[in-house]
């Protein structure tokens, strides 16, 4: 049992900068994911980056075509986990063309909870417990936070963020799916016993 317990959670490195980040999902793509967005933005870029601000914090619905590699769906996962992050929204079921498309979605995102340094910085209480995993999913069921669980989950189509009650993600949603796929009727059980719905859906 104390194997499996990750112990105390690190300290917030940049509290300023994460605060920043919460408001502003353009600030965020920057701080965070420097070698993504290397760059300067397109008035197209700042044009969607905008809406998706708006839908994530207030709702909304709206479709924006852009160029084939122009970054939509590093975009759209980015989105994701600002929306879950900063507990902006607590399901968000990302669509992509195709299953397989929305499998590498997903890869992505994972590949950035479990290495990006600069999140592990500022979000420990979301980002320590899965890095904590060591790559190995097996460890999930088991996974133990100053002796209470965290029912984190990583599968081929979810992500559970760890229930840790200081976290803003705690219990969070990512679940991807095909365009053909399985969309209506979505929803996940939360530990705490609620039945979920998604909040924010994104397609790619």
């Amino acid at each position: 049992k104390a194997g499996r317990d990750i112990g105390e959670l690190p300290a917030v490195v940049n509290p300023e900068r994460k605060q920043k980040a919460s408001e502003s999902f353009q600030f965020f793509c920057d701080a965070y994911f420097p070698m993504t967005f290397h760059l300067a933005w397109s008035p197209d870029h700042l044009k969607i980056i905008s809406k998706i601000e708006v839908a994530v914090l207030h709702g909304g619905l709206f479709a924006l075509a852009m160029p084939r590699g122009s970054g939509k769906t590093t975009i759209a996962e980015c989105a994701c986990l600002w929306a879950i992050l900063f507990g902006h929204r607590e399901f968000v079921a990302l669509i992509g063309a195709s299953e397989v498309h929305a499998a590498e979605m997903l890869d992505s995102i994972k590949t950035e909870l479990d290495g990006n340094e600069l999140l592990l910085e500022d979000f420990p209480e979301a980002v320590f417990p899965i890095q904590a995993l060591d790559g190995i999913a097996n460890r999930c069921a088991g996974q133990l936070c100053q002796g209470e669980r965290t029912h984190i989950s990583w599968t081929e189509k979810e992500i559970v963020m760890p229930t840790i009650e200081s976290s803003m993600a705690s219990g969070a949603i990512i679940k991807v799916a095909g365009i053909t796929g399985r969309i209506r009727g979505m929803k996940f059980k939360r530990a705490d016993g609620r039945s979920v719905r998604p909040s924010l859906v994104i397609l790619d």
